[in-house]
């Protein structure tokens, strides 16, 4: 984990659904363990983690994580897990009428 001056500053809309799926596609939700991540300022708690921070002994399997912004729009990402020691990097999600 390090300290990042994009996700100190940042302020993403709401967090509402992620899941993580097992090599044998067995769905799990883990949105309370990354809300925990995303912290109370939905900035990532101004830091960036590793993949073993987030997905410890995860490493291949594949997530998906949701939120909604006030107007009500929808916006998701996924991926697979990386190696531990890579940066797990969520993107910024920043309303139409907001600039970074």
């Amino acid at each position: 984990m390090i300290y990042s001056e994009y996700y100190r500053d940042y302020k993403g809309p709401d967090l509402t659904l992620s899941q993580i799926w097992t090599h044998e596609t067995k769905k799990e939700d883990i949105t309370e363990v990354i809300r925990n991540f995303y912290g109370k300022n939905n900035n990532w708690n101004g830091k960036l983690y590793t993949y073993k921070d987030i997905f410890p002994g995860r490493t291949g399997d594949k997530f998906y994580i949701e939120f909604k912004s006030n107007d009500g729009r929808k916006h998701w990402f996924h991926g697979f897990v990386g190696s531990e020691k890579q940066y797990f990097n969520p993107p910024l999600i920043t309303p139409m009428n907001q600039s970074l």
